[in-house]
């Protein structure tokens, strides 16, 4: 018996109402799962991802607590939050490691093509370095030869009495100053007033073969006004010519009478030519006939 029932009035036990289920976090869980998985799917919005999708795993655990206390009842909205979250949390991730993998490799490619571009350019560098190396020393060498050409002009224009030698051949070459010379019949008629002259030229094969002359047994004689002079004949076998050929050591005096007009005592040039091709030279004496 209960303790009203001495009182006259009846006891009716207290019902208190059920309580509600506690499902507001499950569906947020849901929602911002929704939100990070697909933010983490998209390319450009991959990093705004990883909060709600973090956001989404935490309130979906609470959620899923509160279905486990039975304080809540949608366990399979909230485990999809987690779910969700957890893709959007990986999806995040990834991109984050796709992007720093990506930076990484542009880093490194651009670093790579700068190390390109420098080692090119350095190779440009030393190529134009050795270009100018090149210049400088054909310019130093075509000054050398410039001046050795000077010098080998220098040593070709000699008074009588003189001597040059080709140094490619081995001939030396020597002129004596004229000296008077008597024509008799034997000699061909020099023009009235003229200062007759015998010029003695000596050639010497200073090489170790015989040395052709052929091209190099005239001489070429002119006055002070560069008028060609040509030589008196002499049939007498006491005027001798150039050799054709000369063998190693041999040495031969030609000689050739002139005729100077008027008794000319200006100046007189002899030249000489030797040389085949481009390397043909002349010696020049240059000189009072006496």
């Amino acid at each position: 018996m209960n303790a009203g029932a001495g009182t006259g009035v009846p006891y009716w036990p207290f019902l208190q109402p059920a309580p509600q289920p506690r499902n507001g976090l499950g569906v947020a869980a849901m929602t911002l799962g929704i939100v990070g998985a697909v933010l983490g799917l998209l390319i450009v919005f991959f990093w705004l991802a990883w909060l709600p999708a973090l956001l989404a795993v935490i309130l979906g655990a609470i959620a899923l607590s509160h279905v486990r206390k039975g304080l809540a009842t949608n366990r399979g909205i909230a485990l999809t939050g987690v779910i969700l979250g957890a893709v959007g949390l990986l999806a995040s991730v990834t991109g984050g490691v796709l992007v720093v993998v990506q930076v990484h490799n542009v880093r490194e490619e651009q670093r790579s093509a700068t190390a390109a571009a420098d080692a090119e350019a350095e190779r440009q560098r030393d190529k134009v370095a050795r270009q100018r190396e090149e210049v400088a020393r054909q310019l130093e060498q075509f000054e050398a030869e410039k001046q050795k050409r000077a010098a080998d002009e220098q040593a070709r224009r000699l008074s009588f009495g003189g001597s040059y030698t080709y140094g490619e051949t081995g001939l030396k070459i020597s002129l004596a100053a004229p000296q008077p010379f008597v024509p008799d019949r034997s000699v061909s008629k020099a023009p009235e007033n003229a200062k007759v002259v015998v010029l003695a030229v000596t050639v010497v094969n200073t090489g170790s073969t015989p040395l052709s002359l052929t091209g190099s047994q005239l001489l070429f004689v002119k006055d002070a006004n560069d008028k060609l002079l040509f030589p008196l004949v002499d049939i007498s076998g006491r005027i001798t010519r150039i050799p054709a050929s000369l063998d190693p050591g041999q040495s031969v005096t030609a000689q050739e009478v002139y005729a100077l007009p008027n008794g000319s005592t200006d100046t007189i040039s002899v030249r000489f030519d030797h040389g085949d091709g481009s390397k043909r030279r002349d010696v020049v004496w240059t000189g009072s006939p006496g």
